[in-house]
């Protein structure tokens, strides 16, 4: 919220974030698998990490676009009503960001799905991390050249995908559209 409020913070960090985030978050696995290796955390657990790596930005960047929309006679008039802290929080900021963070996070989440592909297995060295999960069934099919395999992880994901999006967010976007718009 203070990157997309304060014009000079704006100035300064968007293009930073706008860097980082072109950067494919492939780039990064060598060195965060390095860190799990070392740290000995299981890749049950270290590929939630990975995953974000790539798809926290696709919620960044909508939160500041929601954020940048908010209308400046609402900012004024809740300065002149003295609405600071968390109600001003609790009233403008987080309402007026809410479908944009949904949109955010249905994108994010479909991103995560296809990254879990690759960040189920992971090779640093001679040393290979192996998750439990659709991704690491998906990518050991691939390696083998198992068709049938490929073809019911990827059935699976897309069921799972579809019926989340039915369930889930479409219902906290009708609540956005609601209740926030």
């Amino acid at each position: 919220m203070k990157i997309a409020s304060n014009p000079s913070a704006s100035r300064i960090a968007q293009p930073i974030v706008q860097i980082l985030a072109s950067f494919p978050a492939n780039f990064v696995f060598p060195f965060a698998v390095y860190a799990l290796i070392n740290t000995g955390i299981s890749l049950d657990f270290g590929d939630i990490l990975l995953m974000a790596l790539g798809t926290q930005w696709y919620i960044l960047f909508n939160v500041i676009a929601g954020a940048q929309a908010i209308p400046s006679d609402l900012k004024e008039a809740m300065d002149d009503f003295g609405v600071h802290g968390w109600q001003r929080w609790k009233r403008l900021n987080l309402p007026a960001v809410f479908a944009s963070y949904i949109t955010g996070a249905i994108t994010a989440s479909g991103g995560a799905w296809n990254a879990s592909i690759v960040a189920e297995i992971v090779t640093y060295g001679g040393t290979t991390l192996t998750a439990t999960g659709l991704g690491a069934y998906i990518a050991q099919a691939i390696q083998i050249g198992d068709f049938h395999r490929i073809l019911a992880g990827v059935a699976v994901m897309s069921l799972y995908i579809v019926s989340v999006n039915r369930l889930v967010w479409r219902r906290l976007y009708g609540v956005a559209e609601r209740r926030f718009s």
